[in-house]
């Protein structure tokens, strides 16, 4: 029985409905999917990220951090083509150049489609003065690609492996084949090399500011690299991976 002027106030009672079984797994597992999912986005972008930070550092010229990056890297991956031929750039800069060749053997090893790795393996071999080998390095590339700038840089390579053994008869045949004009500072690094195994600096010094007139510092540094090697150019070029 009500009294008047007085309200009765109830409280609602709460009404809990189970979750179904089905369903609750369902989430959970659609949570761990998408989990796993964002992870195996995330490791190739974390990887991807330390090795252009190693490049960067190898581009300064900061070779111990450069080669920290590619710890972090290897140590939560396994290497791949183009961390073990930044491993061998970092090598040959060190002067640790039997380390640097074994590099990039296994860069080529890991992916033999890539072309830097086998240009850098005669780059080695010629900064060890074993002008053969790296000429054969050189030639065995040279057949296998067709691409016209891989070409240029390979001509240039086996000219220098004639004039720095100091064999110019030898070389006239690779320095006819670098002919003009060139995707790539080759020719006018060419002409300046065979200015400077003439003994005539002036020229060759013409020609590099001629090739500096067209192409920046990035694009004539690989060209350039031999040159500081064999003592005709001071300063050193600029560090670059391809």
């Amino acid at each position: 029985m009500r009294t008047p002027g007085k309200r009765v106030c109830r409280k609602a009672t709460r009404v809990r409905i189970p979750a179904h079984p089905r369903l609750a797994s369902r989430v959970v597992a659609a949570l761990l999917v998408s989990l796993v999912a964002s992870l195996a986005v995330a490791q190739p972008r974390a990887g991807a990220d330390l090795l252009e930070a190693a490049k960067r550092e190898f581009h300064r010229g900061n070779l111990d951090a450069a080669g920290q990056a590619l710890d972090q890297l290897e140590a939560a991956a396994q290497p791949t083509a183009q961390s073990l031929d930044l491993r061998g750039c970092i090598f040959m800069e060190q002067k640790e150049l039997d380390e640097a060749v074994a590099a990039f053997r296994a860069a080529h090893v890991a992916d033999p489609a890539l072309f830097a790795p086998r240009l850098h393996i005669g780059d080695a071999l010629l900064r060890q003065q074993k002008w053969e080998e790296a000429r054969a390095a050189y030639d065995i590339v040279m057949r296998e690609t067709n691409i016209l700038i891989s070409h240029e840089k390979l001509r240039f390579g086996v000219l220098m492996t004639y004039l720095g053994a100091g064999d110019k008869a030898g070389g006239r045949p690779a320095f006819e084949r670098v002919t003009f004009p060139t995707e790539t500072a080759a020719y006018y690094y060419a002409q300046a090399a065979w200015a400077f195994a003439d003994g005539n600096k002036r020229d060759g010094e013409k020609w590099m500011r001629r090739a500096g007139d067209i192409f920046d510092a990035k694009a004539t540094a690989w060209f350039a690299r031999p040159f500081f090697e064999l003592g005709w150019m001071k300063t050193k070029p600029a560090l670059v991976t391809e």
